[in-house]
């Protein structure tokens, strides 16, 4: 692999309570996380969170604790959703936040996945494995002429490609599905008619009960490394 590829460093953690990392969050994601009902979605979120941060530190080689994540929504302008960007200090009474390479969070059953990189159009997407996806799928998310797939697995890896794609152009699930075309999921992926790249589009299994796709607009090689983190309190 060249040294002049584009570093893309991907981090996965299986979902963990989010009462054992209570510690480890910051009091604004304390009060996030204590406002969702179900016990599946604030393990969910607690743990993205945290691997976020823990992701970002790896980078910038600082302490999970030394990063702040934050979210803008280009259309409302809300700080509660929209795309994350984080920022970190290399000491802790540090006035000034320094940038951090882009960033892009999905969150399955179980399952959380980051991704950053220097290239500002990164998105990742991650969905629990399953037999079956919803009746309809294909009238929802395949273009009139887009292939369609031999079984619910291709499905499923269809999906996940399309939402990682629309994640890295910054517009997600806002945007019609049907915009983007892609090729079959069960033949590797590519986009046949879309935003303008060149694209890099990989499918990305973290475990065997997920699947899941990484996409970066990048012009020339990508590395990309997989790093398994177990989460845990008190970072």
């Amino acid at each position: 692999m060249s040294e002049d590829a584009l570093p893309i460093e991907v981090h996965w953690a299986l979902t963990v309570p989010a009462d054992e990392l209570v510690d480890a969050l910051t009091p604004g994601e304390r009060d996030r996380v204590a406002m969702i009902r179900t016990a599946e979605a604030r393990d969910g979120i607690a743990s993205s969170l945290l691997l976020a941060r823990t992701a970002v530190g790896s980078w910038a080689g600082v302490t999970a604790g030394s990063v702040e994540l934050h979210r803008r929504c280009p259309r409302c302008g809300s700080r509660a959703h929209g795309r994350p960007t984080a920022s970190w200090r290399s000491v802790p009474d540090d006035a000034r936040w320094t940038a951090v390479p882009h960033l892009s969070l999905a969150r399955t059953a179980g399952t959380v996945v980051v991704v950053t990189t220097r290239a500002d159009e990164v998105g990742i997407d991650v969905e629990r494995r399953t037999d079956r996806v919803f009746d309809g799928f294909d009238d929802v998310a395949l273009a009139a002429d887009e292939a369609r797939a031999v079984d619910d697995e291709a499905r499923l890896r269809t999906w996940v490609r399309k939402e990682a794609v629309l994640k890295a152009v910054g517009r997600g699930l806002a945007a019609d599905p049907r915009s983007l075309v892609l090729g079959p999921g069960d033949e590797p992926p590519r986009i046949a008619r879309g935003p303008v790249g060149p694209w890099h589009l990989q499918d990305l299994d973290p475990t065997y009960g997920a699947i899941g796709a990484l996409a970066v607009r990048a012009a020339g090689a990508v590395r990309v490394r997989v790093t398994q983190v177990l989460l845990a309190g008190r970072h």
